[in-house]
């Protein structure tokens, strides 16, 4: 009997088909094959020219090990090399602590952590937007994909251009092949900007050698580019040429006033009378300027008009008027004569220097109401506070809506509890966002703490970098980097 079961069961096996799949469990779920961690590619001194001409695309950081933006970047920079791993893309970090003779960091003219540069075959293209993983990797497809510049090898073939597209930039080589730098630059504008036509020639002379024209519908004569050939410079040239004297303050004209090459002069307007015939005075005197200067304008009509006063700091409800903005300076007019004279005789006034620069700043704390060891500091008294106080300052720098500085405050009053006693330090801190302050240090990430010793004339902000947010680690940092007394 043992053996009859023993033979029923082996047939039984034998009779199914091996080829089968077995039916699964209708309550079950499926095992997800865990995907591979792809890590970015150790760069070094010794591999790092193999790395670019073994991968047709390959993106590197370039990256200090002391650098806090490089720490603050280095997860975004893992979630970059994932996701650039599924188009192709290859990412590599380097870092410069491990080339001591500054190899690959003056090949290809490193100045600044962290600098991100992306090689397609071979050709280096260095990114300058918004540090993200997203923008990053967007800008990369845009190189990799987006249209290449038309070659015009006839006139009959530029007159069609001419005809297919309203805007036109024209790049007339220097020579008969792709060894050109300026090409390089012109190419990588033409493959992340979509508001021109990009056109070049080597072999078919249309203008001067090595030259950059613009070319409208609207406009019978072409324009030619005269600036250093750079990125931003072509970008501010084309808005130049799009745009009106003075554009409304959006998205696409802030590139352009804000630039910094030439002053601005921005017009914040309601919708009284005063404002009207501001709005006119104001139009009528920049076609008297408009070589020397930028000039914009912004109604309260515009969905972005309060978010530009906040950012500039000049909300105070005042209107109309006028901001002057050169190179992150702000000057600002309120009036009362707005016509074409009373504006003519405030840009005569910036000019000669005359107009006292104004800073955003919460407004002046009144000490005698603090009941706390932290001694709060705005912009309005951040000199006087850091820059020359005459004892050590340990400063923290927050803002508002951190949830980090929300934990980290009880610990910072537990900090300034233990120095309380000391009359050598000041324990402060300032809500970085809503005060602006002309120093040399800006905080990289909140909370971020960092010392101002007296001892050194210069003010260099010595940064916390402890890992761990404690009352010990940065009690620690105090008494190894100044004199703490009992």
């Amino acid at each position: 009997m043992k053996f009859k079961l023993i033979f029923c069961f082996i047939a039984l096996l034998l009779a199914q088909d091996p080829t089968q799949t077995p039916v699964q469990d209708e309550n079950s779920n499926p095992v997800e094959t865990p995907q591979p961690v792809v890590h970015p590619i150790v760069a070094l001194p010794t591999n790092i020219d193999t790395l670019i001409s073994g991968h047709p695309l390959i993106l590197i950081e370039f990256y200090a090990s002391w650098c806090a933006p490089c720490k603050q970047f280095a997860p975004e920079y893992q979630q970059l090399t994932e996701k650039a791993s599924k188009h192709s893309i290859a990412c590599a970090a380097y870092d410069s602590q491990r080339d001591p003779d500054r190899y690959a960091l003056e090949k290809f003219k490193i100045s600044s952590f962290p600098t991100f540069i992306f090689f397609m075959d071979g050709k280096p293209f260095q990114f300058t937007g918004q540090r993200s993983a997203d923008s990053i990797l967007q800008w990369m497809l845009q190189l990799v994909n987006g249209p290449n510049p038309t070659e015009i090898l006839t006139q009959d073939q530029f007159n069609q251009f001419l005809n297919d597209n309203d805007v036109v930039l024209f790049y007339q080589g220097s020579e008969n092949n792709i060894n050109d730098p300026n090409y390089w630059t012109y190419f990588e504008m033409s493959k992340t900007n979509s508001n021109a036509a990009f056109a070049f020639s080597y072999l078919f002379p249309i203008g001067k050698p090595g030259r950059l024209y613009y070319y409208s519908k609207e406009i019978s004569e072409k324009k030619q580019f005269n600036q250093a050939f750079t990125k931003q410079n072509i970008e501010r040239f084309l808005l130049q040429n799009q745009l009106p004297d003075v554009p409304q303050l959006n998205e696409q004209s802030e590139k352009l006033v804000y630039s910094g090459a030439t002053p601005a002069f921005i017009l914040f307007s309601s919708l009284d009378e005063q404002s009207i015939k501001a709005e006119k005075a104001f139009l009528e005197t920049a076609q008297l300027f408009k070589k020397t200067y930028q000039f914009s304008y912004a109604k309260i009509t515009d969905e972005k008009f309060f978010d530009q006063l906040n950012q500039l700091g000049a909300d105070d409800n005042v209107f109309p008027k006028i901001i002057a903005w050169n190179q992150g300076l702000k000057y600002k007019y309120n009036g009362p004569d707005f016509t074409v004279k009373g504006i003519k005789n405030f840009i005569f006034d910036f000019r000669q220097g005359k107009v006292e620069k104004f800073i955003k700043s919460e407004p002046l704390p009144d000490y005698t109401q603090e009941n706390t060891y932290v001694r709060k500091v705005v912009a309005l008294n951040y000199e006087e506070e850091v820059i020359k106080n005459k004892k050590d300052v340990l400063l923290e720098f927050y803002a508002s809506w951190c949830g980090a500085c929300k934990q980290f405050k009880p610990l910072y009053d537990q900090i300034a509890y233990e120095l309380r006693d000391n009359p050598n330090i000041v324990v402060a801190q300032i809500n970085a966002p809503d005060n602006e302050i002309s120093d040399v240090y800006q905080p990289h990430s909140y909370p971020d703490v960092v010392l101002f010793r007296v001892a050194d004339k210069q003010r260099k902000a010595i940064p916390w970098k402890g890992e761990n947010r404690t009352v010990e680690s940065v009690l620690e940092f105090v008494r190894n980097n100044t004199i703490v007394t009992k």
